[in-house]
Order: structure tokens, then C-alpha cells, then sequence
């Protein structure tokens, strides 16, 4: 499961997602080469092939990055796969200034945040996802 964390420069003292004004535009964090050569200093990996989409990955971390296609970057998304991959996207958010927060609950982003927890499933999803006794062949 995918968790989303949204980082950008924004106005000073808010600590949640919500706080922030409508229609606050966040300052520019550079070109996109720029930002690129910034993670690489990090995470010198980085496949950056697709200069708006940049993905990292090594047996610490999984992390894709999405900067947007314009020259200048003003926001980015992590999509990353966990807690483990925290401490690299807390890095980059540092080394770039700006401040990551979570999606899910809207909070900044902390070494202590976990992903969210998908519900539980409901007794008819529950039915319809039990797998089939013939799927399984016989012994």
C-alpha cells in the first residue's frame, strides 16, 4: 500500500494541512534540475529518467517523488512504502526546506508517523474475497 506525503514551503507556523489558506500559492524550491541534483547529494540512486517523476529504491528505502512537469517546483508528493522509508523523505524535505506532511491525517510528517490503517472489512467483503476451496488443487 502506497502512502502519500505531501511536502512544500508553506506559510509560517502551520502544522496542519487544513491550516493552510485557500488559494496560498507555496514559493518556488528551485528548477527541477535543481531539485534533482539536490536529492541526489541524498540519495545518489535516484532514477531520474523521467525528470517529473523520480524513483528511489535500495533495500532501506521505496520511495517515488513526483515533482510536477513545470520548470520551477513549487510542491512535491512522496508515495513511499512505510515507516522504513521516512527518515530519507524527512532528508530530502529538510535539505529541500520544505515541510512534509501526511495525507491521510493532514499532520507534518515526524520519524514517529505510521501509514494509515485500512479499515477492516465488512462481513460481505469479507464473503466475496474468500478464496475458493477448488483454487487451491488438491494434495
Amino acid at each position: 500500500m502506497s502512502w502519500a506525503i505531501y511536502a512544500m514551503r508553506g506559510p509560517g507556523g502551520v502544522r496542519r494541512l487544513e491550516d493552510i489558506p485557500d488559494g496560498y500559492q507555496p514559493p518556488s524550491l528551485g528548477t527541477a534540475e535543481a531539485v534533482v541534483d539536490q536529492v541526489r547529494e541524498l540519495a545518489p540512486d535516484v532514477d531520474a529518467s523521467k525528470r517529473s517523476w523520480l524513483h528511489l529504491k535500495n533495500a532501506d528505502y521505496d520511495i517515488e517523488m513526483s515533482i510536477g512537469k513545470g520548470v520551477e517546483v513549487r510542491d512535491i508528493t512522496f508515495y513511499i512504502d512505510g515507516p522504513r522509508s521516512i527518515p530519507l523523505v524527512m532528508q530530502i524535505s529538510s535539505k529541500l526546506g520544505v515541510t512534509p506532511y501526511d495525507t491521510e491525517s493532514g499532520n507534518f510528517l515526524t520519524e514517529e508517523s505510521r501509514p494509515p490503517v485500512p479499515p477492516p472489512l465488512t462481513p460481505d467483503e469479507l464473503k466475496a474475497n474468500k478464496p475458493k476451496w477448488w483454487k487451491f488443487g488438491r494434495s
